[in-house]
Protein backbone atom coordinates (compact mmCIF):
# COMPACT_ATOMS: atom_id res chain seq x y z
CA UNK A 1 0.00 0.00 0.00
CA UNK A 2 3.01 2.18 0.93
CA UNK A 3 4.33 2.14 -2.83
CA UNK A 4 0.87 2.73 -4.14
CA UNK A 5 0.26 5.93 -2.28
CA UNK A 6 3.81 6.98 -3.33
CA UNK A 7 3.52 6.24 -7.09
CA UNK A 8 -0.01 8.31 -6.60
CA UNK A 9 1.72 11.51 -5.16
CA UNK A 10 4.89 11.23 -7.61
CA UNK A 11 1.50 11.10 -10.55
CA UNK A 12 -0.02 13.91 -8.83
CA UNK A 13 2.72 16.03 -8.13
CA UNK A 14 3.80 15.00 -11.68
CA UNK A 15 0.36 16.23 -13.50
CA UNK A 16 0.05 19.62 -11.31
CA UNK A 17 3.94 20.72 -11.95
CA UNK A 18 2.69 20.44 -16.06
CA UNK A 19 -0.66 21.74 -15.29
CA UNK A 20 1.34 24.94 -13.70
CA UNK A 21 4.46 25.01 -16.15
CA UNK A 22 2.35 25.39 -19.41
CA UNK A 23 0.47 28.07 -17.82
CA UNK A 24 3.18 30.23 -17.33
CA UNK A 25 5.00 29.36 -20.66
CA UNK A 26 2.45 30.56 -22.83
CA UNK A 27 1.81 33.84 -20.44
CA UNK A 28 5.80 34.06 -21.25
CA UNK A 29 5.51 33.15 -24.76
CA UNK A 30 2.70 35.91 -25.00
CA UNK A 31 4.68 38.79 -23.46
CA UNK A 32 7.14 38.11 -26.06
CA UNK A 33 5.81 37.49 -28.82
CA UNK A 34 3.19 40.38 -28.42
CA UNK A 35 6.15 42.66 -27.07
CA UNK A 36 8.78 41.79 -29.72
CA UNK A 37 6.67 41.61 -33.34
CA UNK A 38 4.52 44.41 -33.54
CA UNK A 39 7.79 46.75 -33.22
CA UNK A 40 7.72 48.84 -35.54
CA UNK A 41 11.69 49.43 -35.90
CA UNK A 42 11.48 45.33 -37.36
CA UNK A 43 9.77 46.66 -40.32
CA UNK A 44 8.04 43.66 -40.53
CA UNK A 45 5.58 42.29 -43.44
CA UNK A 46 3.39 39.73 -44.62
CA UNK A 47 3.04 39.20 -47.93
CA UNK A 48 -0.02 37.34 -47.59
CA UNK A 49 -1.42 40.13 -45.79
CA UNK A 50 0.32 42.74 -48.44
CA UNK A 51 -3.52 44.39 -49.27
CA UNK A 52 -3.69 44.85 -45.37
CA UNK A 53 -0.85 47.77 -44.24
CA UNK A 54 -1.49 47.53 -40.39
CA UNK A 55 -0.67 45.08 -37.52
CA UNK A 56 1.60 43.02 -39.49
CA UNK A 57 3.58 42.05 -36.22
CA UNK A 58 0.42 41.83 -34.21
CA UNK A 59 -0.56 39.12 -36.96
CA UNK A 60 2.53 37.58 -37.22
CA UNK A 61 2.39 37.02 -33.15
CA UNK A 62 -0.98 35.61 -33.29
CA UNK A 63 0.07 33.15 -36.10
CA UNK A 64 2.75 31.88 -34.22
CA UNK A 65 0.72 31.49 -30.79
CA UNK A 66 -2.53 30.49 -31.65
CA UNK A 67 -1.40 27.03 -32.05
CA UNK A 68 0.39 27.07 -28.73
CA UNK A 69 -2.54 28.21 -26.97
CA UNK A 70 -4.29 25.43 -28.07
CA UNK A 71 -1.81 23.07 -27.16
CA UNK A 72 -1.83 24.43 -23.74
CA UNK A 73 -5.74 23.80 -23.54
CA UNK A 74 -5.04 20.59 -24.41
CA UNK A 75 -2.63 19.72 -21.72
CA UNK A 76 -4.69 21.53 -19.23
CA UNK A 77 -7.27 19.11 -19.95
CA UNK A 78 -5.37 15.85 -19.53
CA UNK A 79 -3.26 17.12 -16.55
CA UNK A 80 -6.14 18.69 -14.69
CA UNK A 81 -7.84 15.03 -14.91
CA UNK A 82 -5.17 13.42 -13.56
CA UNK A 83 -4.36 15.76 -11.07
CA UNK A 84 -8.64 15.60 -9.58
CA UNK A 85 -8.35 11.42 -10.32
CA UNK A 86 -5.13 11.30 -8.30
CA UNK A 87 -6.67 13.51 -5.56
CA UNK A 88 -9.35 11.10 -5.13
CA UNK A 89 -7.87 8.04 -4.91
CA UNK A 90 -6.16 10.20 -2.10
CA UNK A 91 -9.26 10.46 -0.28
CA UNK A 92 -10.29 7.64 -1.06
CA UNK A 93 -8.14 4.81 -1.45
CA UNK A 94 -5.81 6.04 1.62
CA UNK A 95 -7.74 8.38 3.93
CA UNK A 96 -6.63 8.69 7.36
CA UNK A 97 -4.01 5.87 6.98
CA UNK A 98 -1.52 8.48 5.20
CA UNK A 99 -2.83 11.65 6.73
CA UNK A 100 -4.78 12.22 3.43
CA UNK A 101 -8.60 12.89 5.15
CA UNK A 102 -10.10 15.65 2.77
CA UNK A 103 -11.17 17.55 6.26
CA UNK A 104 -7.33 18.34 6.87
CA UNK A 105 -6.67 22.08 6.25
CA UNK A 106 -3.87 21.21 3.72
CA UNK A 107 -5.92 18.94 1.94
CA UNK A 108 -9.01 21.11 1.60
CA UNK A 109 -7.55 24.20 0.76
CA UNK A 110 -5.16 21.84 -2.25
CA UNK A 111 -9.01 20.46 -3.37
CA UNK A 112 -10.72 23.74 -3.17
CA UNK A 113 -7.72 25.36 -5.31
CA UNK A 114 -7.78 22.65 -7.83
CA UNK A 115 -11.62 22.73 -8.42
CA UNK A 116 -11.13 26.66 -8.56
CA UNK A 117 -8.65 26.74 -11.22
CA UNK A 118 -10.44 23.53 -13.36
CA UNK A 119 -13.57 25.53 -12.58
CA UNK A 120 -11.82 28.53 -14.38
CA UNK A 121 -10.51 26.86 -17.17
CA UNK A 122 -13.87 25.41 -17.72
CA UNK A 123 -15.57 28.51 -18.09
CA UNK A 124 -13.42 30.69 -20.32
CA UNK A 125 -12.83 27.23 -22.72
CA UNK A 126 -16.58 26.82 -23.08
CA UNK A 127 -17.65 30.24 -22.87
CA UNK A 128 -15.37 32.52 -24.28
CA UNK A 129 -12.37 30.64 -26.26
CA UNK A 130 -14.55 29.20 -29.21
CA UNK A 131 -15.79 33.02 -30.04
CA UNK A 132 -12.16 34.43 -29.70
CA UNK A 133 -10.54 31.52 -32.18
CA UNK A 134 -14.07 32.57 -34.73
CA UNK A 135 -12.76 36.36 -34.11
CA UNK A 136 -9.08 35.15 -34.67
CA UNK A 137 -9.78 33.57 -37.94
CA UNK A 138 -12.35 35.82 -39.50
CA UNK A 139 -10.06 38.81 -38.54
CA UNK A 140 -7.04 36.86 -40.52
CA UNK A 141 -9.20 36.22 -43.80
CA UNK A 142 -10.27 39.96 -43.70
CA UNK A 143 -6.94 41.37 -43.48
CA UNK A 144 -5.70 38.56 -46.26
CA UNK A 145 -9.18 40.06 -48.25
CA UNK A 146 -7.76 43.70 -47.58
CA UNK A 147 -10.80 44.35 -45.80
CA UNK A 148 -9.66 47.00 -43.26
CA UNK A 149 -12.80 48.04 -41.98
CA UNK A 150 -14.32 44.17 -40.92
CA UNK A 151 -10.78 43.45 -39.85
CA UNK A 152 -10.58 46.19 -37.32
CA UNK A 153 -14.11 45.22 -36.25
CA UNK A 154 -13.10 41.60 -35.56
CA UNK A 155 -9.98 42.90 -34.15
CA UNK A 156 -11.87 44.75 -31.42
CA UNK A 157 -14.37 42.14 -31.02
CA UNK A 158 -10.98 39.53 -30.31
CA UNK A 159 -9.67 42.21 -27.70
CA UNK A 160 -12.89 42.60 -26.23
CA UNK A 161 -13.26 38.80 -25.38
CA UNK A 162 -9.56 38.62 -24.61
CA UNK A 163 -10.04 41.36 -21.50
CA UNK A 164 -12.72 38.63 -20.52
CA UNK A 165 -11.04 35.86 -20.61
CA UNK A 166 -7.73 37.11 -18.96
CA UNK A 167 -8.75 37.32 -15.56
CA UNK A 168 -9.76 33.74 -15.77
CA UNK A 169 -6.85 32.52 -17.16
CA UNK A 170 -4.56 34.41 -14.44
CA UNK A 171 -6.77 33.49 -11.80
CA UNK A 172 -6.12 29.82 -12.60
CA UNK A 173 -2.45 30.29 -13.03
CA UNK A 174 -3.23 31.47 -9.41
CA UNK A 175 -5.34 28.89 -8.02
CA UNK A 176 -2.60 26.43 -9.06
CA UNK A 177 -0.30 28.30 -6.95
CA UNK A 178 -2.00 28.02 -4.24
CA UNK A 179 -2.77 24.42 -4.66
CA UNK A 180 1.30 23.92 -4.93
CA UNK A 181 1.48 25.17 -1.67
CA UNK A 182 -0.92 23.50 0.13
CA UNK A 183 -0.24 19.59 -1.57
CA UNK A 184 3.60 20.45 0.00
CA UNK A 185 2.35 20.70 3.51
CA UNK A 186 -0.03 17.71 2.47
CA UNK A 187 2.29 15.51 0.92
CA UNK A 188 5.45 15.90 3.13
CA UNK A 189 7.59 13.40 2.81
CA UNK A 190 6.92 11.67 6.35
CA UNK A 191 3.51 10.82 4.84
CA UNK A 192 5.59 8.45 2.77
CA UNK A 193 6.11 6.03 4.81
CA UNK A 194 4.20 2.76 6.51
CA UNK A 195 1.12 3.59 8.70
CA UNK A 196 1.70 3.76 12.44
CA UNK A 197 5.53 4.18 11.28
CA UNK A 198 7.48 5.70 14.49
CA UNK A 199 9.22 9.23 13.75
CA UNK A 200 11.36 8.90 16.46
CA UNK A 201 15.52 8.35 16.47
CA UNK A 202 17.32 5.53 17.76
CA UNK A 203 18.78 6.32 20.92
CA UNK A 204 23.03 6.71 20.42
CA UNK A 205 25.11 3.78 20.57
CA UNK A 206 26.42 5.18 23.08
CA UNK A 207 24.30 5.31 25.46
CA UNK A 208 23.27 1.44 25.56
CA UNK A 209 26.60 0.42 26.41
CA UNK A 210 27.04 -0.84 29.83
CA UNK A 211 28.38 0.85 32.74
CA UNK A 212 32.05 -0.96 33.87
Amino acid sequence: MALAFRTCVVVYWLALVIWVSVLISAGVAAMSAFTVLPEESLGLTLERFAAYEPDHGRIAAGKVLEPIFTFVDVVQVASGSVVLLMLILMFTLFGREYGQSWKRPANLARMLAILLAAGLFLVRAITITPEMNRDLQAYWQAAEAGEVERAAALRESFDSLHRRARPLFDGSLLALLVAVGASAVATLPRRFGAPGQSSKLDPPALLNRPRS
